[in-house]
């Protein structure tokens, strides 16, 4: 008779319940940590396609250029990156030289500094920008109105600058 009792107490134990309601605090915890790590991983997955050229106003001016009959001129500005063990950011900006706003300033070129930069107008259309060291040269001719350098190749991937250029150039990875 005994055995009977014990058959029908445990009929009116409930059921289990799951590993997640159990453990409420560790799985919201994993769960925001997974969600973190997705997020950074699509951000840096996603970033190139999304990438423009707009450096937002920051950086000096290291340098200008006139063209030759004075319609353009072109500028070089260093924009510094990573703190005290970063680089700096070579950008070259062609603009109007008689526009009074900003609407036709036309970023062209953005890599590394490499030590040794410099900027010629080869005629009124074209622009010889040299950057380069002993271990990288990222010297490069680009037609001001059709072609953009990007050191990064991210420019040519993205979905926001295509219609910005005809010819995008990159280096050879």
């Amino acid at each position: 008779m005994k055995q009977h009792a014990h058959a029908s107490d445990s009929s009116n134990i409930s059921p289990r319940k799951p590993w997640i309601r159990r453990h409420p605090i560790f799985t919201t915890f994993s769960i925001l940590i997974f969600v973190l790590f997705a997020a950074v991983f699509l951000y840096f997955w996603l970033r190139p396609y999304f990438s423009t050229f707009d450096r937002s106003e920051q950086g000096d001016l290291s340098y200008s250029m006139p063209s030759r009959n004075g319609e353009y001129i072109a500028e070089i500005y260093g924009v510094p990156y990573g703190g005290a063990a970063g680089g700096v950011t070579i950008w070259v900006e062609v603009k109007k030289t008689n526009a009074l706003d900003d609407s036709n300033v036309k970023a062209i070129y953005r890599a590394g500094y490499h030590g040794h930069n410099h900027l010629e107008w080869e005629d009124e259309n074209t622009l010889r920008i040299e950057n380069w060291n002993e271990y990288v040269d990222e010297s490069i001719t680009l037609n001001i109105d059709d072609e953009i350098y990007d050191g990064r190749g991210w420019a040519c991937q993205s979905l926001r600058m295509k219609d910005q250029y005809v010819r995008c150039l990159a280096p050879e990875k």
